[in-house]
Order: C-alpha cells, then sequence, then structure tokens
C-alpha cells in the first residue's frame, strides 16, 4: 500500500509543484531514467541486487512494482526536480540537489523498513544512498548535457556491475 500511495502523492506534488505545460522538455531525461532503470532489471534479471516482494507489496510482483515506480514516481518526481531546480545560486542548488538525496533515501527507507525492498548480494541502504546521490546528479547532468550522461553511465554502469560480480556474461 506504501507504494501506491507514494505515487498517489508524487502525482499530486507534480500536479502542484511540477512543470506539466512543459512536459516535453522533461521527457528525454525521464527516458534516460526510466531506461537506465529497465537495463538494471535486465542485468539482473537472474542476480538482483534488490527486489520488491509480493506480498507485502500490493502489485503481483517485483515487475509490476518496478514499472509502477518506474512510470508514475519517476516521471512525476523530475517533473518537480528539474523544474524547481534553482537556476543561479550556487547554494541553493546544492540544497536542492541534497533535499532531493534525502528525499529519495527517505522513500527508501520506509521501503526497506516495512519490507517492501529487499537487498540481496552485497546491496545495502548505505549503497541505496551512494547509489541516490550519483541518480540525482547524473539526471541533473542528462537534463544538462544529456551526451556527457550517457558517457558516464558506461563507467558507472560498469562499476556497479564489477563491484557486485553481476555475472551478465556467464548466462546465470
Amino acid at each position: 500500500m506504501f507504494l501506491i500511495i507514494s505515487g498517489f502523492i508524487s502525482i499530486l506534488c507534480a500536479w502542484k509543484w511540477g512543470d506539466w505545460k512543459n512536459w516535453r522538455q522533461y521527457l528525454s531525461t525521464i527516458q534516460y531514467f526510466i531506461i537506465g532503470d529497465m537495463l538494471y532489471n535486465l542485468f539482473t534479471q537472474d542476480f538482483p541486487l534488490w527486489n520488491y516482494p509480493s506480498p507485502p507489496n500490493l502489485l503481483p510482483n517485483h515487475l509490476f512494482n518496478n514499472l509502477f515506480i518506474m512510470f508514475i514516481i519517476y516521471p512525476s518526481t523530475l517533473l518537480i526536480f528539474l523544474y524547481r531546480f534553482p537556476k543561479r545560486n550556487f547554494f541553493k542548488q546544492l540544497l536542492h540537489i541534497l533535499f532531493w538525496i534525502f528525499l529519495w533515501a527517505v522513500f527508501e527507507f520506509f521501503m526497506v523498513y516495512y519490507e517492501l525492498c529487499v537487498y540481496y548480494h552485497g546491496w545495502t541502504y548505505s549503497w541505496s544512498i551512494f547509489f541516490a546521490s550519483i541518480m540525482v546528479l547524473m539526471l541533473l547532468l542528462h537534463y544538462k548535457h544529456p551526451l556527457w550522461a550517457y558517457m558516464l553511465s558506461v563507467p558507472i554502469t560498469a562499476f556497479f556491475l564489477f563491484w557486485f560480480h553481476v555475472p551478465i556474461f556467464s548466462g546465470k
């Protein structure tokens, strides 16, 4: 139920504070976010680092829970994050970035606390915070300089696959 409520709250917040008029301006970054998550699911389908079990989640399995997050929560939050990003003041920009890392960390904390998200193969809450920090910066970079984000995504992805020994080439 937490995930469904979070999705509903995300939509309401995006409706109130997001830039729905200009949603196309953010579409490529939303797609980048979703494609990144889809690649995670593809690379780790037989070796997940985390999973959204059902139960306790209401949706039937990890795939449906993940798709709900991808297509409801990601676009809603990005419409707010990118639209509200301060234009010039470095201190405000830093606070904005830290606020969104904190927001993702709180969301993840509740997901883990209520066992709506379960970690495997060495992934921990600390890794999630680290990843959220990278993710927020990469989303911002993609919005401003997509090519740089794509180029940096390759070594970042390779690092995580290597560090967690994800067997993408073994067929297991």
